[in-house]
């Protein structure tokens, strides 16, 4: 199973491919710019990284083409689910408290992601910005205190984004977030 790791600067990036590697996944980061017909890929996952989408698209590189037309399952992590909020047609604000550090999940909706997780848990979180739906084209599926779509899905194609950290360890049920994505690549 092949599940590439999009790099757009992010701290966290290389622990994304460390625990895909750990599930038995073939994985290694690519560019942003990667072409959607070069993608021999089984899924994707696309990593957060320092800037905010409001600054403008050009950072993301083909990664707007490839989760309109992508048949594979697509998982954004911090701000690629941003990316994704914002590209389904919701909005990226300042958040009303910036989140870094533990925070609680509670999922609203106990979609295929996060089987297994329960309806609380703890993750780790690092953002200012927060994705507003505001009519968006996807579901809410949890959310926090301080930010209302701490994880979303597209209304109709298996493409999720996540504002928490799965991959590190201040996320106890990251693996098992991970564990349920790749089940869906197969």
């Amino acid at each position: 199973m092949r599940i590439p790791v999009v790099f757009l600067g992010g701290q966290y990036n290389h622990l994304i491919v460390r625990a895909l590697k750990e599930l038995g996944v073939e994985s290694w980061m690519i560019r942003p710019n990667v072409r959607l017909e070069d993608l021999q890929v089984d899924g994707l996952v696309m990593g957060g990284g320092p800037h905010s989408v409001n600054d403008g698209l050009e950072r993301f590189g083909n990664l707007p083409q490839i989760i309109e037309r992508g048949w594979f399952p697509m998982l954004g992590i911090c701000l690629s689910h941003q990316l994704l909020g914002f590209l389904l047609g919701g909005r990226v604000v300042k958040g009303r408290k910036p989140e870094y550090g533990r925070t609680i999940i509670r999922v609203i909706e106990a979609d295929e992601i996060f089987q297994g997780v329960g309806s609380e848990f703890v993750a780790w979180a690092s953002h200012n910005d927060e994705v507003k739906q505001d009519g968006g084209r996807f579901r809410v599926l949890a959310r926090s205190d301080y930010c209302d779509v701490e994880a979303l899905r597209h209304e109709s194609k298996q493409i999720y984004g996540v504002q928490f950290h799965v991959e590190v360890a201040e996320t106890p049920k990251g693996k098992e977030i991970l564990k349920n994505f790749v089940k869906m690549c197969r």
